[in-house]
């Protein structure tokens, strides 16, 4: 639109009829700004997200409120407006593209204007430049890849500073010496490949079931290490001989283990599929590990598998039993390190709520008092690394042990519904004003509270500060042996490898769960 029009000393400039779309918060500053611009055009209206209709915020707009985004054809018919004004924020994008595709459908002409919050935080478009589209196709497109936005620095979402790393000691450690990661393709697994790779190993070899995850990871450590002697395996551990084979093949000194299910809600409907990826997954590669004499196995657990409410948590749990089993029977040092939840991980809160917010919210919290332990997910691979090494050490009565449970200080834990709110504020909206966080209540399996260790356990210090040991006892080779055969005979009950589970009831995995694990406690009230 040109927005110079020819005048005489005597005629003011045309004002152009002009709606506004955006946040409460946005349609308010750009107004502001409208004020004073020359020309100035005549605001007739704003079109809000619907949440922020239904609050008070809409009353103190300087101009009149239309109705919400998803009427906005509807609005545009009735007012006919000559000019339309875009002013969401870029964590919007599904909500810009399809409000970009109505305009262009309509012949309307439109200016995308970034809001005050996206140009201070560095968040920029590379496409939206509105005028008229060429097409609606063209307007959908800007849905998908027209946006460039600044990520959200997680440490001032959680207000935490990552700890140090003693990078001089893992160079030590980890240089020259061959490394395998499995689950090398997720979230934990490829940001340890991406630390090991950063001190030298004389070989990291990446184990990965899913084909696309171990490509790209192998892809970026080639490309940002190039003399890296790099191997990529496609392998599920879980095939037992085959793991073996693996192992012997590439001989690993170190092997970190961080394949796992561990979605919570989804492991209470597939008590097997959780049972045969964190139990046995991790009993092929830790039997594997001890028979080639590695040096180290280390396994990665979580805090859910203390006094687990979960199907996922009570198999990490017998994992955690079973790698302290085999540290006992072996001369590999073999430790787990548990933690509570990461940033960003697949999956989790960040990229739901991320995606949720792509569409205009609601963002959505399971319970107003839940609590969670957080850290970003490099700290947690450094710091996973770094109680590794301390596994197995001469202890001051000259005893190497091993089969140490490590526990990550996680800070303070963090009610979600407040970093909800924190979340919805850094990417420019007011909570509940321009975006609903909506309760939804718990999930299967879900407890309002996670723990790092048992109540009334010692904990034993490490010679790094965010680091602790939980003193505890390993199982005997008679009550590892009775969990096995018992897990044995539910998962062979046919004596047909390809039949396994299938003819063994959920019902019967659980109440073996229960029985390996007493400690397991009943999930929060939805």
């Amino acid at each position: 639109m040109d927005w110079t029009h020819e005048t005489t000393p005597d005629t003011p400039p045309a004002r152009l009829k002009t709606v506004l779309i955006g946040t409460a918060l946005s349609v308010g500053q750009l107004a502001h700004t409208l004020s004073v611009a020359e020309p100035r055009p005549e605001v007739m209206g704003c079109v809000l997200p619907a949440v922020a209709l239904a609050g008070e915020a809409s009353d103190a707009l300087p101009c009149k409120t239309l109705g919400p985004i998803e009427q906005l054809e509807t609005i545009l018919a009735g007012h006919e407006p000559q000019l339309v004004l875009v002013s969401l924020p870029l964590a919007m994008r599904e909500a810009i593209g399809q409000a970009a595709a109505t305009l262009g459908r309509l012949g309307v002409t439109w200016r995308f204007m970034p809001t005050l919050d996206d140009q201070l935080a560095g968040r920029t478009t590379s496409k939206i430049t509105g005028g008229l589209p060429t097409s609606p196709a063209a307007a959908q497109g800007l849905s998908t890849s027209s946006f460039v936005t600044g990520p959200i620095d997680p440490t001032r979402l959680i207000d935490r500073s990552p700890r140090p790393l003693d990078e001089q000691a893992l160079a030590k450690w980890i240089g020259g010496r061959r490394v395998m990661i499995t689950g090398a393709g997720g979230s934990i697994g490829s940001e340890l490949a991406r630390v090991v790779a950063r001190f030298g190993p004389g070989q990291l070899t990446l184990v990965e079931r899913s084909e696309n995850a171990l490509f790209e990871i192998d892809r970026e450590l080639a490309r940002t290490h190039p003399g890296l002697r790099l191997s990529a395996v496609l392998h599920d551990v879980t095939q037992r001989e085959r793991t073996f084979d693996v192992l012997e093949k590439h001989r690993p000194d170190v092997v970190l283990h961080a394949a796992a299910h561990k979605h919570v809600p989804m492991m209470e409907d597939h008590p097997a599929a959780a049972i045969e990826n964190n139990f046995y997954g991790t009993r092929a590669i830790a039997d594997a590990t001890a028979a080639i004499g590695a040096e180290r196995f280390v396994m990665i657990s979580t805090d859910k598998a203390v006094n687990p409410s979960s199907i996922m948590g009570a198999s990490k749990r017998l994992a955690e039993l079973y790698v302290q089993h085999l540290n006992s029977v072996s001369d590999t040092a073999c430790c787990m390190v548990r933690f509570g939840n990461v940033l960003g991980s697949a999956c989790s809160v960040v990229p739901i709520w991320t995606k949720q917010l792509e569409h205009g919210g609601p963002i959505t919290v399971t319970h107003a008092d839940m609590t969670r332990y957080f850290m970003t997910i490099p700290e947690a691979a450094g710091l996973v690394l770094q109680a590794g090494m301390f596994s197995g050490t001469v202890q001051a009565d000259g005893v190497a042990r091993g089969g140490e449970v490590f526990l990550l200080d996680m800070g303070e834990p963090i009610r979600i519904l407040d970093l909800a709110r924190r979340f919805v504020r850094l990417q420019g909206f007011e909570p509940d004003t321009d975006v609903e966080i909506k309760i939804t209540g718990t999930r299967p399996g879900e407890k309002l509270f996670e723990e790092l260790a048992y109540t009334g356990e010692d904990m034993l210090k490490t010679p790094h500060d965010s680091i602790r040991v939980w003193k505890t006892t390993p199982p005997s080779q008679a009550q590892m042996q009775a969990i096995s055969e018992t897990f044995d005979r539910l998962r062979n009950k046919t004596n047909d490898p390809d039949r396994n589970w299938r003819d063994t009831s959920p019902d019967a995995i659980i109440t073996a769960l229960r029985n390996a694990v007493p400690e397991m406690v009943h999930a929060a009230a939805g």
